[in-house]
């Protein structure tokens, strides 16, 4: 089953239910009663009704299916078989000898087309009832009318011909002899030439003979085989008692875990479906399989709709194919991955029934199929109460289609297609196992919510629906994820928009951009608010994933327009739609331009325009130049062969799977797509925090130690996991409920925009009541670490830094893509901005404006001051003194300056001047940090301005305010020393503001606390892939192995096109084209991409790195030194303060000092409970955008 995720969400039953209706064309009330398996009459004529055509996942045909709706004690002790109808008294039915007499059209007859179209209309499921008749299989009052040979039964014949060949000859013989002794003469020489000439002439006629004779088995035989390939193309059933009685022996001897994973999705479905105010969680603590055994009741061979058959029917019609039809047809079949010629096809159809035995109590119960289900009443985060339930499941009975795609190689089966030709009917009931209080017999709420969430955990696979396994890699134990499910991105910069409609009073909007996929209709992307304004100017890049789905389904691209609104709900100004397929097939590796006018929802246009680029970029093909032995470098290399360190890289077949476990990703081609999945944690348990002290024996253990062994017990975590990529929360697991191994399978895919500066962290947490989730433990992941020799990473890790243990199992799959970003662009958004050197410097201050003010430094979530008190006045220019102090070869700031930003591809930071004279700011200065580039000291000389429309000049990105028609005036320039650190730290508590912000940031002081990480990331490259570098392996896309490869191996390696971003200059876009490739350690060679602002940064930090373009080693932030490394007696005492308040942090973290006592926590949980809150009020009469919310499987 693939891995739950924000794509591939957890089925309800609420889902269940609006598909139901819309499905029987009922209300959602009379739906939820059919999902729960009780039907009224209404419902009943309305589910016979509901016949319809659907596309057969496994014959590519139109099928008719129907909802099953039957008995399941008939459908077991019963079964039918479809035959035709005779005009006779069914009673006497006529034996095969007496076919002719029967009546037309219910009996086929003939060959060919005319007798399968016959059989057509005689088949199930399609079979027409005034033909057919359903009758019992074993049968003894019956004697059933099987459907006839195309030509006639032979057989008789051929004895009678044979006997009359025998006498034939003989006669010859002896009349030959007789005649020639009466008519030629007596003699012995006469007699015996006559025996002979009768023996010549019988041989001939026997030759004769037995030729028509093996003449007319060849027909037969014929006819045989016609009469076969009719049944099956007619979908002829096959009674399958001889399988019952194998599934019957085999069934005690199954292994119950075997059903563990149908367990833990019948389990997510139920908790995804319960409403949280009053069930907190769900639980399914086991699964047993009882005595009772399900029933096959028939099996049959289905045809495939494959290319060659509709070629001849469709000459058969009288017509061919046109091309346009063959192209379109090898494109369906290149998008259901069945385009290879070696493949071959089988598929089967079996009909399946289940019947519980009758039984008493829950021990009697046990002998049928039962689960054990744990509710836990409450309010969440408040309170919650077991509640254990049985649940027996009294009967099912469903259809099931599947497709073997068979291959010449072991194990010969590839992929399996599952599909239910509609809903199976399913009858559970629900009994509760407390030995408290009111024990009443059934519970028949519960036990419809039960047959409901089974029912919905079935619903996604019924036609068209369907489930494709890799058995070849089931069969042999696989489960490493090899491949993105992701095929590329779509790269878009929402550039300006000009002249949208007014939607506010005062003749202006306030405009964003939203980015979502028709089919969902939810956001994926969200631009900034501009206030108060119709032309505005974002200048905002990011991409989009693309999956296989969104082609299949037709998928298009909707760029809307809204106008934000503080109370009421937000307008539409416009919209713009793309679709997705003609994107990958006009505008694949390249950018396109788009200046598209906006339209409303009827596609009628409305005023304004959009100026945006878009651009599709598929997964890079890996180079085999690259291409290493996939072995961990971390090994010591003695021992690195060893098969006990070698990574679990799953079974390696096909040549992309060889590349992704042997070659490390490209570092010329950073930006591409990352794959997390969590597989499981074993051994989880929560540290018991009390100390040892009470009754101690003597001898013994102060604490509990060892590994857990309970799966189960009450005294387990109820844990989720939750991701963070560059320390934004982006992913939420489902909760697994009191369990020592919980199994996630969960997963999400990612764009990274630089694989060498990544960094995801995993948390693991406890659900708990009236406090907040505590971590049990953590791990931290930098792709440059572990993707060293592969790209490609699955290992089991231990849980650290919180209040538990235990093993996590994640993968790790990093695909890059033919897109080069600009350098600028290969940053995080969360970071920090410090302003560094000695002085802040005021210029071309001719009137004094700026002499005796405070600067105010202004992010998107923050700031911070830079004191009039700090002033330093010269002859012609005013300096604000940072008192930078030395130590070492490092700077450091006593007057430190440091901005938390959270959007900064988003977001600039806006400096503005206050003089003592008033509140409000007399001047501003602006630089947007989508032009800096990471860990770089940059040296930024801004204008200052003056000008009454602050939130234009602020808010909309302007390359050159003066040459803009925004009314501003020049009075200086301020020159200041800034670097953009990549990651959290402290300051960013300024903007804590809902739990997720603060599990955020929690659980970025739990990966610095255990030393996982510094509170400054850098980019780095792998040694591995520096010597590759060094090699001259890594010099452009496309690249041949230069050693000792083989020329099959050279032609894999196609040149593909990498489109690479330019960086702008001011007002004006260029391509730079004397990008060097080949320099490997040249650092001019992105310098010539240029700077947005290259008129106000020195020439000396705009220059950039080079391909490899590491981060210096002895890069590191003010933070970071110890206070042994420090001298300043000031410095030292911040840093001994800093640690101080870290120390006391990991101790409430780790639930120990005064956060051991459960009250406090309670008290604390409460206080930040109120804030959020208050937040949440405040946010309701703020204006926001429709910013996309963390991804989950619910």
């Amino acid at each position: 089953m693939p891995p739950y995720s924000a794509r591939n969400k957890v089925p309800t039953i609420q889902k269940l239910g609006k598909e139901l209706a819309e499905r029987l064309n009922l209300k959602n009330g009379d739906a939820s009663k059919v999902a729960s398996g009780k039907d009224s009459d209404k419902i009943a004529q309305a589910k016979a009704a509901s016949r319809r055509k659907v596309i057969d996942p496994t014959t590519k045909n139109e099928v008719v299916i129907q909802d099953v709706d039957g008995d399941f004690a008939d459908s077991i002790r019963r079964p039918k078989i479809t035959i035709p109808k005779a005009n006779v008294d069914p009673q006497n039915a006529p034996r095969p000898n007496d076919l002719p007499g029967v009546a037309q059209p219910h009996l086929p007859e003939g060959d060919g087309e005319a007798y399968r179209k016959t059989l057509d209309d005689l088949a199930p499921p399609e079979a027409d009832p005034d033909r057919t008749d359903d009758y019992l299989h074993r049968s003894k009052n019956r004697e059933i009318i099987y459907h006839p040979l195309p030509i006639a039964d032979l057989r008789r014949s051929f004895y009678a011909l044979e006997g009359a060949v025998k006498a034939t000859s003989i006669a010859v013989i002896v009349s030959i002899v007789a005649l020639n002794w009466f008519f030629i003469g007596h003699g012995w020489k006469g007699f015996f030439g006559s025996i002979l000439a009768g023996i010549i002439v019988s041989c001939g006629i026997h030759l004769w003979l037995r030729k028509i004779q093996e003449d007319a088995n060849a027909i037969n035989w014929d006819a045989e085989r016609q009469r076969a390939n009719a049944a099956t193309e007619s979908l002829l059933p096959e009674s399958v008692e001889w399988m019952n009685s194998l599934v019957g022996i085999v069934w005690n001897l199954i292994n119950p875990e075997m059903f563990a994973a149908m367990a833990d999705t019948l389990e997510d479905v139920m908790q995804a479906s319960v409403p949280p105010a009053l069930i907190q969680n769900v639980k399914v603590s086991s699964i047993g399989l009882g005595d009772q055994s399900f029933k096959i009741l028939s099996l049959r061979a289905l045809p495939s709709a494959e290319e060659e058959k509709t070629h001849k029917k469709e000459n058969s019609k009288g017509g061919e194919m046109t091309q346009e039809d063959k192209d379109a047809k090898k494109e369906q079949r290149e998008l259901e991955g069945e385009d290879d010629p070696d493949m071959k096809y089988y598929n089967l159809e079996l009909s399946f029934a289940y019947h519980a035995i009758p039984a008493k109590g829950v021990v009697g119960k046990a002998k049928n199929l039962h689960l054990e289900v744990i509710f836990y009443l409450g309010v969440q985060g408040l309170f919650g109460v077991p509640l254990p339930i049985f649940v027996e499941l009294n009967g099912i009975i469903g259809t099931v289609r599947l497709r073997f795609q068979l291959t010449p190689n072991p194990p010969f089966l590839k992929n399996l297609t599952f599909t239910f030709m509609g809903l199976p009917k399913i009858d559970a009931s629900a009994v509760p196992l407390s030995s408290k209080g009111v024990n009443v017999l059934d519970l028949p709420l519960i036990s419809g919510f039960i047959n409901s969430s089974i029912a919905a955990a079935l619903d996604i696979y019924v036609a068209p629906k369907s489930l494709i396994m890799d058995m070849s890699k089931i069969l042999q134990g696989d489960s490493i994820k090899k491949e993105t499910d992701a095929m590329g991105l779509i790269y878009i910069k929402m550039k300006r928009a000009e002249g949208i409609a007014a939607q506010d009073r005062s003749g202006k909007s306030d405009p964003f951009i939203t980015l979502a996929f028709s089919e969902f209709g939810k956001p994926v992307y969200c631009t900034r608010i501009i206030e108060q304004e119709l032309n505005p100017s974002w200048n905002e890049q990011t991409c989009l994933l693309v999956y296989q789905d969104q082609l299949t389904a037709g998928e298009k691209l909707s760029v809307e327009l809204w106008d934000s609104d503080t109370i009421t709900s937000d307008d539409v100004v416009g919209k713009v739609q793309f679709d997705i397929r003609e994107l990958i097939k006009d505008h694949s590796n390249t950018v396109t331009e788009r200046a598209d006018k906006l339209v409303d929802e009827n596609g009628e246009s409305l005023p304004g325009t959009l100026f945006w680029d878009i651009g599709y970029f598929p997964r890079a093909n890996f180079k085999s130049s690259m291409r290493t032995d996939g072995k961990d470098v971390s090994i010591p290399e003695e021992i690195r062969h060893r098969a006990e360190f070698q990574d679990d890289k799953g079974t390696v077949t096909t040549q992309q799977e060889v590349d992704v476990t042997t070659t490390p990703p490209d570092p010329s081609l950073p930006s591409g797509i990352c794959s997390i999945l969590i597989h499981q944690i074993d051994n989880l348990e929560e540290e018991r925090p009390s100390g040892s002290f009470g009754s101690y024996k003597p001898w013994t253990p102060a604490q509990i130690s060892g590994e857990n062994t309970d799966e189960e017990a009450q005294d387990l975590p109820s844990s989720y996991c939750q991701i963070l990529q560059n320390d934004e929360l982006v992913f939420k697991t489902r909760t697994k409920v009191k369990s020592s191994n919980p199994i996630f399978n969960a997963q999400t895919e990612r764009f990274v925009r630089d694989w060498r500066n990544a960094v995801f962290t995993i948390t693991c947490r406890n659900s708990v009541h009236r406090e907040h989730d505590p971590i049990l433990g953590s791990i931290t992941l930098k792709l440059s670490e572990i993707l060293q020799n592969s790209s490609q990473k699955t290992a089991i890790y231990a849980l650290d830094g919180g209040m538990g243990y235990g093993r996590i199992t994640i993968s790790v799959l990093f695909r890059s893509v033919n897109l080069r970003l600009p350098k600028n662009l290969l940053g995080w958004d969360i970071g920090s901005l410090e302003v560094l050197g000695n002085k802040v410097r005021a210029e071309n201050d001719v009137n004094s404006y700026l002499s005796g003010t405070r600067i105010t430094i202004h992010s998107d979530v923050g700031k911070q001051s830079i004191s009039s008190s700090w002033i330093e006045k010269g002859a012609g220019e005013t300096t604000w003194n940072l008192k930078s102090v030395t130590e070492g070869e490092t700077t450091l700031q006593k007057h430190r300056i440091l901005i938390p930003v959270r959007r900064r591809y988003q977001s600039p930071i806006k400096l503005e001047f206050y003089n003592k004279r008033s509140r409000k700011p007399i001047a501003y200065a602006i630089y947007w940090l989508c032009d800096i580039v990471d860990n770089v000291e940059t040296l930024l000389t801004l204008p200052v301005y003056k000008t009454p429309m602050p939130k234009q000049m602020t808010q909309n990105y302007i390359p050159d305010i003066q040459a803009d028609k925004l009314e501003a005036e020049k009075i200086g320039t301020i020159e200041l020393t800034v670097r953009f650190k990549m990651g959290m730290d402290e300051s960013h508590k300024q903007w804590l503001k809902t739990n997720d912000d603060r599990e955020t940031f929690e659980s970025w002081q739990t990966s610095v606390a255990e030393g996982d990480r510094t509170r400054i990331v850098k980019r780095e490259t792998p040694n591995a892939v520096k010597e590759l570098v060094n090699a001259g392996k890594v010099t452009g896309p496309g690249m041949k192995l230069n050693d000792d490869s083989d020329d099959e191996q050279a032609e894999d390696d196609t040149e593909q096109e990498v489109v690479r971003i330019p960086r702008e200059a001011p007002g004006f876009e260029k391509e730079t084209d004397d990008f060097d490739e080949d320099s490997g350690k040249n650092d001019d060679q992105w310098g010539a991409l240029g700077h947005e602002l290259e008129e106000y940064v020195s020439e000396a930090s705009a220059s950039s790195t080079s391909i490899i373009s590491d981060d210096s080693e002895s890069l590191r932030v003010q933070e970071d030194f110890t206070d042994s490394e420090i001298d300043d007696e000031e410095l030292k005492t911040r840093r001994q303060k800093q640690d101080k308040m870290s120390s006391k942090s990991e101790l409430h973290r780790k639930h120990r000092g005064t956060m051991n006592i459960k009250a406090i926590r309670h008290l604390k949980f409460s206080k930040d409970e109120a804030k959020v809150l208050g937040h949440k009020i405040k946010s309701k009469f703020s204006m926001k955008g429709r910013e996309p919310s963390v991804e989950t499987e619910m």
